[in-house]
């Protein structure tokens, strides 16, 4: 006769693996938060433990304009923070919004910098979440101040090797003999959120303007290489970007700041930059083409983390040619080819018809590898195509575009294709271009998520409540919904000793090092705590809960893909 308890044990056990969210249809896309009456905006994304998915948006409230709220998926799309997220933050906002950031450190916290008006004008301000919603760095976070500033925007994040966080913004304020009227401080907390630095160490110089920052960690190192903008007017092609290494006191390393590329690029571009894995970037700016100044064009660059130029002071041209305009588009580094690719899109000479082409570059020289004119994917076309982003999943490159479904291009399907290495269609059915999300909504924000757990998770702001945060994913093959336990290996047995017990022990075999995050679930599948840690070899894990009560748990994590699960019966 079985007993009763384990008869619940293996319901609960089947329920919570049924309790998958993706979904597999393009017209009922997961709801991040969509609440009528009330708008979700400007999502930002980073990947969480395990194949999860932290999701950070603004949500406005009656008294405060937005508050800020922050959502862990797990791999299989399902909530960790409850159904509305955890309130990050409701201190007051501008009417406006502003670029944020949000990043993930090295145990799988996120780390989130935005801005808001608490102190009277724009300030920025970070928060350290952990995976079970505790606020690290407590519950009004860290106020970002410059004191020769009045106002800060647009905060960027990097996670040094020692999880240590630097962070730099816009400032602005009045002109003095040492700065013009905007600077970009950088700052730098431990993992406890104490100030590293006396003061912030700003890139500044009388009578110039910097802004926009970009940060890059330089392996096993405590150093940064900051990308930012020297703006020099207004209109296209009259900003420069400059980059500059800092060491772990925050002094300069190079001699002088390097001059990214001679190109210039618009005064209000943020150009996109993509680690090179080496303390190095590449990166995409958006500039003017050289037979016809008119003309929007694409260039790639890319910074050693000496500072030197291996593509020549100017970059590469990614497309040649001045039969469309160049506008837009995602870099993508492959590590495992040492190739670079980027997606660009293109457009008539009227703007009427869009398309766009993927190029290869060689990492070394920056040389392009299909040819001048590149590969491409979707053909100019009036449905308006405009590829978001660009993503290798270790077979080929997946982009995720969208289409217009009206002329005025207010509502919008969102699609994906795949190339493989040598530019060709690669999806395996079909004409090669898998819808992501059929509703004609309005849809913008869009921002995907490196490749991860057999799926790539893309999530975007989406009009067809009032204002949502929604997302979907896609497999390597194509197919919608992909979970983390499809084709899934069988669960591996967790051994705990002693247990029950108050505080057991988990033991491990791993082949390699990683960051192991162990996480319990209640009865219901409802996840009530998480840890993590680096490990390796025949690893031992002491699992530490004193927050939880008397009752039985499950205790599962992830070793080199393979699950590893277990019971646990807390005295």
């Amino acid at each position: 006769m079985k007993h009763p308890v384990l008869l619940l044990l293996a319901a609960t056990l089947s329920a919570f693996s049924a309790r998958a969210q993706w979904s597999a249809n393009p017209g009922q896309n997961l709801a991040i938060r969509d609440v009528a009456g009330t708008s979700e905006v400007t999502p930002r994304i980073s990947p969480a433990p395990n194949g999860g998915t932290w999701v950070a948006w603004f949500e406005t409230v009656a008294t405060t304009n937005y508050q800020m709220r922050l959502q862990l998926l797990d791999a299989n799309g399902r909530a960790q923070l409850g159904a509305a997220g955890l309130l990050v933050s409701n201190n007051p906002q501008s009417s406006a919004l502003y670029r944020y950031d949000l990043k993930t450190d090295n145990l799988g916290n996120a780390i989130l910098a935005f801005q808001d008006t608490r102190s009277g004008g724009n300030q920025c301000v970070a928060y350290k979440i952990s995976p079970t919603g505790q606020q690290l760095w407590g519950a009004n976070g860290i106020p970002l101040l410059d004191a020769a500033a009045t106002s800060g925007l647009s905060p960027a994040i990097g996670i040094t090797a020692g999880n240590n966080v630097v962070i730099g913004w816009n400032a602005s304020g009045t002109a003095s003999a040492t700065r013009g009227t905007k600077a970009v401080p950088l700052v730098k907390y431990s993992p406890a959120g104490v100030a590293m630095w006396t003061a912030p160490v700003a890139i500044e110089a009388p009578s110039r303007r910097f802004s926009r920052p970009s940060i890059v960690s330089v392996p096993a190192s405590e150093d940064v290489v900051v990308q930012y903008v020297e703006e020099t007017g207004s209109g296209q092609g009259v900003s420069t970007t400059y980059a500059q290494r800092y060491n772990a006191s925050g002094a300069p390393v190079w001699t002088a700041p390097v001059r990214v590329s001679d190109k210039t690029i618009g005064f209000a571009a943020f150009p996109e930059i993509t680690p090179d894995g080496s303390g190095g970037f590449f990166a995409l700016l958006n500039s003017g083409n050289p037979a016809n100044a008119n003309l929007g064009d694409m260039y790639a660059q890319r910074v050693l983390a000496d500072g030197s130029l291996p593509w020549g002071a100017t970059g590469t041209e990614i497309l040649a040619g001045t039969a469309t305009a160049r506008i837009g588009g995602s870099l993508q580094y492959v590590a495992a080819r040492n190739e670079v690719w980027a997606v660009v899109n293109e457009l008539n000479s009227t703007q009427s018809n869009s398309g766009f082409t993927v190029q290869r570059l060689a990492a070394a020289t920056g040389a392009v590898q299909l040819g001048t004119g590149g590969a491409p994917v979707q053909a100019l076309g009036t449905s308006y195509y405009s590829a978001q982003s660009l993503r290798d999943t270790g077979t080929g490159l997946i982009i995720v575009y969208t289409e217009n479904l009206n002329a005025a291009g207010t509502t919008q399907a969102l699609w994906a294709a795949k190339v493989n290495y040598q530019g060709q269609s690669a999806f395996p059915t079909g004409s090669g271009f898998i819808m992501l999300s059929s509703v004609a909504s309005g849809k913008q924000n869009y921002a995907t998520l490196p490749y991860a757990n057999n799926q790539l998770v893309t999530v975007w702001a989406d009009q067809r409540v009032d204002s949502g945060i929604y997302a979907q994913s896609i497999g390597d093959n194509g197919a919608l919904g992909v979970l983390a336990a499809r084709g899934a290996v069988e669960a591996r047995p967790l051994a705990l000793s002693s247990n029950p017990g108050t505080a057991p022990a988990l033991h491990l075999s791993l082949p390699h090092p990683q960051l192991l995050t162990v996480q319990v679930r209640d009865l219901t599948g409802r996840l009530v705590h998480q840890q993590a840690a680096p490990a390796t070899g025949e690893a031992v894990v002491l699992l530490a809960a004193p927050e939880l009560a008397a009752g039985v748990y499950f205790v599962e994590t992830t070793v080199a893909g393979q699950p590893w699960r277990g019971r646990w019966v807390k005295p």
